[in-house]
């Protein structure tokens, strides 16, 4: 008879991994510093002047377009006191200006002009301008990286590429909130007015919040609503060296809440949108910290900033079809009104680990080989990026 192999029991990283200083300090120059980092859409910096921000690990990052139409993506530091340039996204016009004393450079990060300049002995204007790093664009997608070491984006997500392009992420546009009353109660403290994105922080480390968003082991105890909602067990994706997406279908039977019976009667695809989201929401991770909510009538993005240890901002931006009619738009308002409320749960489930894992009695936790596979596969790329992972 053969002899069956023994099932290894898989643990977690060790508590100390997420309450550990000098880890986190490693984690913003070798896991972030190191990755592709999402900026934006396309459609947000199609003029000359056009610009976004974002920070990778502890690097200020702005990426311009500038007057020949080259992307550009470069520090958002100034050479002389190391103010922030520029802020969020929007237009700078021929020249971007330091808002501390004036020093202004051309759009290509050469320095064009700095006040009083003759109390500068031997300033020499050409040999300053601002470092600039590899911009890349995926399916409509803006990423930029400031290792040059790091392989291109192509190689790093190249086996989910594909499904990215699917959903023709390229014809779509930002969707601007506006703060108001139709928006639901849930929501209408995150929406800025009139903004591109809103943010939200966390008071937990961010792979807490990555280990959260990873799984559905959690559903049927933490989220009644997705239970109603969608039919779990039917879960089906596919799982890259850098990325991941799954899809699960809407449940066909009506559910006995009126928000949510209204939502299934309205949902309808995007043109162009892959025939399995027609009934379907999805789920898609790019490494490290990126995720992407999709449904038959908008995607979500939502990325992950730490900014502290035990802090972490989320940055979502809503991507919808330009020609969206009234029965989308209801839609997409339910499908946000749902998604908050979730939210908040998922933020009360992270609130009680971050206070768990500084319990003396807690260090390691074991893991469930299929319900939190892709939270395994998380932290085994976590402990091949920086093995100090599980020495911290």
């Amino acid at each position: 008879m053969a002899k069956v192999a023994k099932r290894t029991t898989r643990t977690t990283l060790p508590s100390e991994a997420y309450l550990d200083e000098g880890l986190f300090r490693k984690e913003l120059d070798i896991v972030f510093g190191t990755a592709w980092t999402l900026v934006g859409h396309a459609s947000e910096i199609r003029e000359p002047g056009a610009f976004l921000t974002v920070m990778v690990g502890r690097e200020p990052v702005m990426v311009v377009r500038d007057r020949e139409g080259i992307l550009r993506a470069m520090s958002n530091v100034c050479r002389h006191r190391a103010s922030l340039l520029l802020d969020g996204s929007g237009m700078c016009a021929k020249a971007i200006r330091c808002p501390y004393h004036g020093w202004t450079y051309h759009l290509d990060g050469s320095l064009a002009a700095a006040p009083q300049g003759r109390g500068f002995a031997a300033l020499d204007r050409k040999t300053i301008r601002l470092p600039e790093y590899r911009v890349a664009e995926m399916a409509g997608l803006i990423f930029t990286c400031v290792d040059p070491a790091t392989p291109p984006i192509e190689d790093v997500f190249g086996d989910v590429a594909p499904f990215f392009e699917s959903l023709h992420l390229e014809r779509r546009e930002v969707f601007q909130f506006r703060e108001g009353p139709r928006w639901p109660p849930a929501l209408s403290s995150r929406w800025g007015s009139s903004s591109p994105r809103y943010e939200e922080d966390f008071t937990a480390n961010w792979k807490v919040l990555v280990d959260n968003y990873q799984e559905d082991y959690h559903v049927p105890v933490g989220h009644p609503s997705l239970v109603r909602l969608l039919n779990i067990k039917e879960t089906d994706g596919f799982d890259g060296e850098r990325g991941e997406y799954s899809w699960v279908p809407l449940r066909r039977g009506a559910s006995r809440r009126l928000v949510e019976r209204v939502y299934q009667q309205v949902v309808r695809p995007m043109p162009a949108m892959p025939e399995q989201f027609d009934r379907c929401w999805g789920n898609a991770f790019l490494w490290p910290a990126t995720f992407f909510e999709i449904y038959p009538h908008h995607v979500d993005t939502w990325q992950l900033l730490p900014l502290a240890l035990g802090r972490t901002r989320a940055i979502t931006m809503t991507l919808v079809d330009p020609g969206a009619g009234p029965r989308d738009r209801l839609a997409r308002w339910l499908a946000h009104r749902l998604q908050g409320e979730v939210m908040e749960e998922d933020t009360a489930l992270t609130d009680r680990v971050q206070v768990g894992l500084r319990s003396g009695s807690y260090r390691t936790g074991i893991l469930n080989d299929y319900m939190e596979s892709s939270v395994i596969r998380f932290q085994d790329m976590l402990r091949a990026t920086l093995p100090d992972e599980d020495r911290p």
